[in-house]
């Protein structure tokens, strides 16, 4: 099949399709309506015999033997005016009449006044309705005596036809429901409202389709020479030659709408390639600057390293593994991707980079790869509102039933190595030195001093003044034989 003619039947397809879902949608929302409208009228007619039958005779009426009573054809003459007032061109009313529970069966309903002259059509005082515990109704919800209801969206079914129903109480002089009046439209009413909307819609189909193959035919001569163009290149996209650009030029001699097609496979062209490059780099890379600065030069990284000033951040739960012993793997899988979630957002708000993920620890380099001159003051932040997230996470979790913890955070500022560290084949960006295990054994200390966030002497002196913090004295640290001098951050 040529390349013209595919494009001549998709666009009447479409066309035709796309006509088709409307005329659909449009005789769905008529039908809506319609249904709608003919429910109220027959809630409003219920409810309004309802009220003006006698209840305190209609308790009495319960067999054929009292249609004989004057109070029984007083009642009949009601619902016969009620029914002839709404036999008009546009309501017209097939059947209304009153039910009543049988009082020695509950699921049984019965006839009680049936205004009807067509003996095929009546029911005498007693005659039984519906049995709601037998399987001739099964599907349909048993009839609401106690307030004005409507059957619901289906139609409803019984030995005289199908029908949209409402019904309405009817009480007695102390307020009890002792029977109800059913006012029913036949279907055959609903469907003659909805026909002109069948009938209009497939004339608009007839018409669409016309009009499309008209218009298809036009359009695809216009179309399938710069499209070929357009195939080709992608075709070339596709077999991994992401160098392909498409002349604009050319395409602009179609109609703006090609030329502009073509820039944005141009541009499709050239992101496919950063991203290839980004895919290449992301398993050895966790830092979104570091993968930034990859795209941005074009090439992928090497083994290198620098000696920069740089603060970092360590923290880590508490009580983690005793926490999660008891746990099912899948809940502790949540509860820590839920958390790292939050931590993770407040990491690069901060400005920080995330270096790794130890366990439950996180590992957060301030100052590298871009320089930071207010990297103290961005990892203490970051420590603050790590603990105010926490907070309102095991809020949440203590109201789900879940098990809250507390995290320590340790900061510290010094030189270290920083940079890609590993092998050709894997790397990784992070910060090496003891500046690093410092900070380490600063979130470690934070357990036996009792405090949530602990500084290093040299973090201090960068943001002196600028945060409440307490004197927690010198400590010793593993690997160092001077002691450390400590400070404790206040939230």
């Amino acid at each position: 099949m040529r390349y013209r003619t595919k494009i001549l039947l998709l666009f009447s397809l479409t066309a035709i399709i796309t006509n088709a879902i409307s005329v659909g949608l449009m005789y769905e929302l008529s039908e809506k309506f319609v249904f709608e409208e003919y429910q109220e009228k027959a809630l409003s007619i219920a409810a309004t015999a309802g009220a003006l039958l006698d209840g305190d005779v209609h308790k009495n009426i319960l067999q054929p033997e009292d249609e004989k009573a004057a109070e029984f054809k007083r009642q009949l003459q009601l619902l016969r005016d009620a029914r002839d007032a709404n036999r008009r061109e546009e309501t017209y009313l097939k059947r209304i009449f009153t039910i009543f529970r049988n009082p020695s069966k509950p699921t049984e309903v019965r006839v009680g006044v049936d205004p009807e002259e067509n003996p095929a059509d009546f029911a005498h005082p007693g005659d039984v309705y519906a049995d709601y515990s037998r399987g001739d109704k099964a599907g349909e919800k048993p009839i609401s005596f106690d307030a004005p209801a409507v059957d619901g969206r289906e139609y409803s079914t019984d030995r005289w036809g199908r029908w949209l129903a409402a019904t309405a109480p009817v009480k007695d002089s102390t307020g009890k429901t002792v029977a109800a009046v059913r006012a029913e439209f036949g279907i055959e009413r609903v469907n003659d409202q909805l026909r002109p909307v069948i009938l209009s819609g497939i004339a608009a189909l007839l018409m669409a389709a016309a009009l499309s193959l008209l218009g298809a035919f036009v359009l695809s001569s216009n179309v399938s020479k710069p499209l070929v163009d357009l195939r080709d290149a992608v075709e070339e996209i596709g077999r991994g030659n992401l160098d392909t650009r498409i002349d604009l030029g050319r395409q602009a001699r179609y109609g703006v709408e090609f030329a502009s097609v073509a820039k944005a496979v141009n541009t499709m062209a050239a992101g496919m390639k950063e991203r290839d490059i980004v895919r290449s780099a992301f398993i050895r890379f966790v830092s979104k600057d570091v993968i930034d600065q990859i795209v941005k030069s074009g090439n992928l990284p090497t083994v290198t390293g620098d000696r920069q000033r740089v603060t970092i951040l360590f923290s880590d739960i508490r009580g983690f593994s005793t926490m999660v012993e008891d746990m099912p793997p899948e809940n502790v899988v949540t509860l820590l991707n839920e958390y790292f979630a939050k931590m993770v957002e407040v990491i690069f708000r901060n400005g920080g980079t995330l270096d790794k993920f130890i366990g439950d620890g996180i590992m957060v380099i301030y100052g590298a790869p871009n320089a930071d001159p207010s990297q103290e003051e961005h990892a203490i932040n970051t420590a603050i509102e790590m603990q105010a997230e926490l907070r309102a996470l095991c809020k949440k979790w203590e109201a789900e039933g879940k098990t809250p913890f507390r995290i320590g955070v340790g900061v510290h500022t010094g030189m270290a190595i920083v940079g890609n560290i590993g092998s050709a084949e894997r790397l990784d960006y992070t910060a090496v030195g003891d500046t690093v295990n410092l900070a380490a054994r600063l979130e470690s200390a934070t357990r036996a001093l009792g405090v949530d966030i602990l500084i290093s002497e040299s973090t201090y002196h960068a943001v002196r003044g600028m945060y409440k913090v307490r004197d927690m004295g010198e400590i010793a640290v593993k690997g160092r034989q001077d002691l450390t001098q400590t400070f404790s951050v206040e939230e």
